[in-house]
């Protein structure tokens, strides 16, 4: 790889790259050589497919993975060569595979030592025995065994069958056999419209309506009516544990961990509140254009007046959260903390079980380094604790969910994203 500078700024630095073709070239065809020895084609024995023909299957396919780790590779050595710190994820102007700009926006520095005298909001919460009740009786109407009945209520859980299933049904319902239960709280049309045909309908009863001008027939197998334990004693045995102690402490436990796990979350969203209003973070105006560009496909030069307002409130809300990336990172950096893969899989285990996917992991361990970040920073800055019942903190905690729902929506209705047909067919 050979790159020189063609540009250094306070916030940017540029280069121009140019990949070795040559040898590039080498790895490609080394790969495809790879291939060959498992590659079947048709009217050829397994090994002995040409190279040519191989290529010209997979060629453009091996070349663009090359090519890729080639980049990130050189991306990698341009900034541990230069010492760049970047604040976004860098940007590529490609003038052909082999040959491209690659533009830093450099992260700005906070001085953490520096506000080791700041003062942070923190909650202590006391969890007391009506918590406890008041959750037990919440248990209570979440927890149900299903009798079964002859005519079908609008509180009944139904079992149907699509007698008439088809390909074009399967758009609308994902399968033959539904259930639904009729208590649920939607505005679907659908569910609505189904709902509406079962209620006072006996079970094997077979109905007919239409749905998106489709015709669907449906037979009622079974419908449920909801038991509720109405005791503790009941409860216990729907949940299958021996004694209502047993079953306080179990939720004694539940509602300690969840409190303590907010109580962590919210004291790095006050550090991150607070840090924000102390320190001037300065994020050019071109980092938040090429975020809102490569994240919400918003292109400044060509917003329309009537979405400007909207708009310039999206940029706020961006800005403000790169700056608070920036503290956590610098936080990060300045307690050195991390997680490592052992401490990760016996979390990952206790709280998710044994089938663990990408997302869930890295959950998982955002969860894990905001919990350290918590606790060392309760160690380093001045905690100013505020006591609060367990039903004001979840309040507080309502309150804040809901302000990071409307930054959200104004997001969405940037977009236009919505599927509500998807989404209502996903409940059913």
């Amino acid at each position: 790889m050979n790159y020189k500078s063609i540009e250094k700024k306070d916030h940017l630095s540029q280069y121009e790259v140019s990949l070795d073709k040559a040898a590039i070239e080498n790895i490609i065809s080394d790969k495809i050589l790879q291939k060959q020895e498992t590659f079947v084609v048709s009217g050829f024995r397994k090994g002995k497919v040409p190279t040519s023909i191989i290529k010209s299957k997979i060629g453009p396919q091996i070349e663009n993975e090359v090519i890729n780790e080639e980049i990130s590779k050189n991306i990698s050595e341009i900034t541990d060569k230069e010492k760049i710190v970047s604040l976004i994820q860098p940007q590529l102007d490609f003038k052909d595979n082999f040959n491209f700009n690659v533009s830093f926006y450099h992260k700005p520095k906070i001085d953490i030592e520096g506000l080791k005298a700041t003062e942070i909001k923190a909650y202590k919460v006391d969890i007391k025995k009506s918590d406890i009740d008041d959750f037990r009786d919440k248990i209570r109407k979440e927890y149900y065994t299903l009798e079964e009945e002859k005519k079908v209520t609008k509180e009944s859980v139904v079992d149907f069958e699509i007698t008439n299933f088809s390909e074009e049904l399967k758009a609308i319902f994902s399968q033959k056999q539904v259930r639904i239960d009729l208590t649920t709280d939607t505005k679907e049309v659908i569910f609505d419209q189904i709902k509406n045909i079962l209620i006072g309908n006996e079970i094997k009863k077979k109905l007919e309506t239409s749905i998106n001008n489709l015709k669907i027939e449906i037979e009622i197998v079974n419908s449920y009516k909801k038991i509720y334990p109405g005791t503790d004693e009941d409860l216990l045995k729907v949940l299958k544990i021996n004694d209502i102690e047993e079953l306080n402490t179990q939720i004694n436990k539940k509602l300690s961990d969840d409190t303590e796990f907010m109580k962590k979350d919210f004291y790095i969203e006050e550090i991150l509140k607070t840090f924000l209003d102390k320190e001037n973070i300065h994020i050019h105006e071109e980092v938040i254009n090429i975020e809102l560009k490569r994240n919400y496909s918003i292109d400044t030069k060509d917003i329309k007046d009537e979405h400007k307002e909207r708009n310039e409130s999206l940029k706020k809300m961006l800005l403000d959260n790169i700056k608070k990336d920036v503290i956590y990172s610098e936080l990060v950096s300045f307690f050195k903390v991390s997680v490592d893969q052992k401490e990760l899989q016996e979390y990952l285990k206790t709280y998710y079980g044994e089938k663990i996917d990408q997302k869930t992991a890295e959950m998982g361990y955002a969860t894990l380094l905001r919990n350290k970040i918590a606790e060392e920073s309760m160690k380093t800055f001045k905690v100013k604790e505020t006591k609060l019942s367990l039903t004001n903190f979840m309040k507080l905690r309502t309150l804040e969910r809901g302000h990071d729902h409307d930054h959200k929506h104004d997001h969405e209705d940037n977009h236009d994203h919505e599927d509500d047909n998807a989404r209502g067919n996903d409940k059913k």
